[in-house]
């Protein structure tokens, strides 16, 4: 099993959003947009299916950017 979080961007009625899920699979049974999928309680084939469902336009899925700091 992995955790990992991932960020959920896009727009809903004009309005940006940004949403970080946690995420718990085993990557031996699903893929991450699959993970997503399944979070979310849908039955969609694609993340692009269920940005449809969810009313979200211009979305997609990416995992965080850490800043490391050297000083």
């Amino acid at each position: 099993m992995i955790q990992e979080k991932i960020i959920v961007e896009g727009y809903v009625k004009g309005m940006k959003f940004s949403k970080t899920l946690n995420l718990t699979y085993n990557p031996d049974q699903q893929s991450v947009e699959e993970a997503i999928i399944y979070y979310y309680g849908s039955q969609a084939m694609s993340f692009e299916e269920l940005a449809i469902q969810q009313g979200w336009q211009d979305s997609y899925w990416t995992y965080p950017t850490y800043l490391n700091l050297v000083m």
